[in-house]
């Protein structure tokens, strides 16, 4: 995930905490909420009508609310990536370029994890930099 992706998931989660209290303490109407996450980008109906529902019964019952998800995508920044992480980069970049560039790539020692997913993200996707990857990182 790119940096703005990051921000925007991070974001999102404490919008929809803030959205959960108010309308858990009877602050926020249903269409204000549905409102709102749609607004953010949380607009699966389903998913918000479960939720709504989830948070009608915390209400009822004198719950209290849960805590913040942590993020999925838990990867350390300084990880080292993993040897099938370099393994998938060294033989998509051999279709793409040749052996030498794989290797160079994929061999980097200071790749991490982080960077090993985007650029396997980016491969997948065709937005592959090689200059952005060539140099020690």
């Amino acid at each position: 995930m790119s940096a703005l992706a990051d921000a925007l998931v991070a974001a999102q989660r404490r919008a929809l905490a803030a959205v959960e209290k108010q309308y858990a303490a009877g602050k926020l109407e249903a269409d204000a909420v549905r409102e709102q996450l749609d607004a953010i980008g949380l607009s699966d109906t389903v998913d918000v009508d479960r939720l709504l529902a989830a948070l009608d019964l915390i209400r009822d019952y004198g719950a209290t609310l849960p805590g913040e998800p942590a993020p999925s995508s838990g990867a350390k920044p300084d990880e080292p990536a993993t040897p099938a992480q370099r393994k998938r980069i060294s033989d998509d970049l051999k279709r793409l370029y040749d052996e030498a560039t794989a290797e160079k790539v994929s061999g980097e020692p200071s790749l991490t994890k982080a960077q090993a997913s985007e650029i396997i993200s980016s491969i997948v996707a065709g937005t592959f930099d090689l200059g952005k990857w060539a140099v020690p990182f």
